[in-house]
């Protein structure tokens, strides 16, 4: 699949003063609307399948980083950070953070980026409520889907799924006043380096850590999903080739989703984890794996 020449580089650093990260931008503030801007990195052939990695609820563009470097060589990778999160700018006052807000958003990235052919998406843990909403409004745009210990629509419907939702927006509620309070930051210098990440990728990593502005976009987020919504529960991600990895109780996705897929397109992937955590499973050889999915489902 060629994308052609028209598309963008993400790769250029930009001289923009923003007081909230430890450094300048790392990466290219891609325009999506008039004067409103996604940090992205786009690396990789022009000429491959388009690629694009959505972190989780409290991800940057850095928590793609090992899948974005097995990716490389063979496709086109974006990277980047939702509204609100690391050096994009700020949800619109009077918007809702919610899956079909991120969605438009993506899409609008992806149309800036001069990507005119159909797109395999990759999600990580709550962005698996995304890829179902991305899926079942524009199917048509996109060419696969990868859930990486991603969580599903329906577990929101159960009492376990609330219960995460609920336990989870307490934790970001706690978060923003603790870095209100400054306490994030002192967590923030021991955290450990979970990513393996280095220099400037890391420092952007750790900073969202001990940011506050970056704990009440993610609180947002995630008190912003409205359960019941009609776009989170069709079934359009089992009619697209399929891939699903888990390893933690945040995995929401199983078995019986990837055999449907099998069956309705001719391909479809389950792999199961359970000595990974939820950020190991993103790294190392999984990436590998994870790329290796991609392989698979660009060659359909």
């Amino acid at each position: 699949m060629s994308v052609g020449a028209s598309r963008k580089s993400c790769t250029k650093k930009l001289n923009i003063k923003n007081e909230t990260m430890p450094n300048q931008p790392l990466f290219s503030r891609i325009e999506i609307d008039p004067g409103r801007h996604l940090h992205c990195l786009y690396e990789g052939r022009n000429e491959a399948p388009f690629v694009l990695f959505d972190a989780g609820a409290f991800g940057i563009y850095a928590d793609g980083w090992w899948v974005k470097e097995a990716l490389k060589k063979k496709f086109g990778v974006c990277l980047y950070d939702r509204a609100g999160m690391g050096a994009s700018d700020p949800v619109p006052e009077g918007i809702t953070p919610s899956p079909d807000f991120h969605v438009e958003d993506i899409r609008k990235l992806v149309r800036a980026l001069g990507v005119t052919t159909k797109i395999i998406l990759i999600g990580h843990s709550m962005s698996g409520l995304r890829l179902h909403t991305f899926v079942n409004l524009y199917r048509e745009e996109i060419r696969g889907v990868i859930f990486v210990d991603a969580l599903s629509p329906r577990q929101l419907t159960n009492t376990h799924g609330k219960f995460l939702g609920q336990q989870f927006a307490w934790i970001l509620k706690a978060g923003v006043l603790g870095a209100k309070l400054g306490l994030a930051e002192t967590v923030s210098k021991i955290a450990p380096n979970n990513f393996a990440l280095d220099g400037a990728i890391r420092a952007d990593k750790v900073w969202s850590y001990a940011s506050e502005s970056h704990h009440a976009a993610s609180r947002d987020e995630v008190l912003a999903v409205d359960y019941e919504a009609d776009y989170l529960h069709g079934d359009g991600i089992t009619k697209l080739p399929l891939a699903i990895f888990t390893s933690t109780l945040v995995n929401g996705m199983n078995e019986s989703d990837a055999d449907i897929a099998q069956k309705n397109t001719g391909y479809g992937w389950f792999g199961a984890f359970p000595k990974e955590n939820h950020v190991s499973i993103l790294l190392g050889e999984h990436a590998d794996l994870i790329a290796d999915r991609v392989v698979e489902i660009a060659a359909l």
